[in-house]
């Protein structure tokens, strides 16, 4: 009776959820990074240039990914669906992989393309208004891109069945419907970014599953109610 009470406690809950996110956490890091950390530590000497640049390729192609299966997993934490780690994550992660991949692609395009375009025409302000208003432009279809990157991973996790194109429109509409949530989603990742920079303990341990279980709590009762509503 009193290990079924142990069991019950809210102390063990919260240690077995914190566990769990260390887990998710792991799930993404470790394949992301392994092959660079591989390289870096036992053939740094020998790896230059372009090989170096391509012991990043497994993150390129597993990491966002991962998050997304990693944010279907915590949500069903939440609504109390699963409690286990491993095979639920690459189950999701399995479900979702080529439309997250393809989103990869393309968001790292448009990234690639407003860094130049801001770049450019930031260099060459003084040659003529033309390139104040491009900077403006670009500047404010970067905010928009950030927009959609922010909720293009919970689009496709709560609304699986549409394609690219709707996730990109929904995720506009989520965004600035409710600019509070964004801002919040935004400052969240920019956190998680800056305690990861300071804390490398922080990074390896829970920086990405907490970031995803703030994301989901956030922004759970929100997306559930829509998508519930359109089944």
């Amino acid at each position: 009776m009193k290990k079924f009470n142990l069991y019950n406690s809210k102390i063990f809950k919260f240690f077995d959820y914190c566990f769990r996110l260390v887990l998710i956490n792991l799930l993404i890091l470790v394949p992301s990074f392994l092959l660079f950390y591989i390289v870096m530590i036992f053939f740094k000497d020998s790896v230059k240039g372009v090989w170096e640049y391509l012991t990043l390729l497994p993150a390129l192609l597993y990491m966002y990914p991962a998050i997304c299966a990693g944010i279907d997993l915590i949500k069903k934490f939440e609504l109390k669906e699963c409690n286990t780690v491993f095979k639920e994550f690459f189950k999701s992660l399995k479900r979702v992989y080529l439309k997250a991949l393809l989103e990869t692609f393309i968001i790292l395009i448009f990234v690639v393309l407003f860094f130049f375009s801001i770049r450019h025409f930031y260099l060459h302000l003084g040659d003529g208004i033309i390139n104040s208003f491009g900077l403006f432009l670009a500047i404010a279809f970067a905010i928009m891109l950030l927009v959609i990157i922010v909720h293009l991973p919970l689009v496709m996790i709560y609304f699986d069945d549409l394609n690219i194109k709707h996730y990109v429109k929904l995720s506009l509409i989520f965004g600035f419907k409710d600019l509070g949530l964004t801002l919040l989603l935004t400052f969240f990742v920019i956190a998680t970014l800056f305690l990861s920079y300071l804390f490398s303990f922080y990074l390896v341990l829970i920086a990405f599953s907490l970031l995803i279980y703030l994301i989901v709590k956030f922004t759970k009762n929100k997306y559930l109610k829509i998508s519930e509503r359109n089944k």
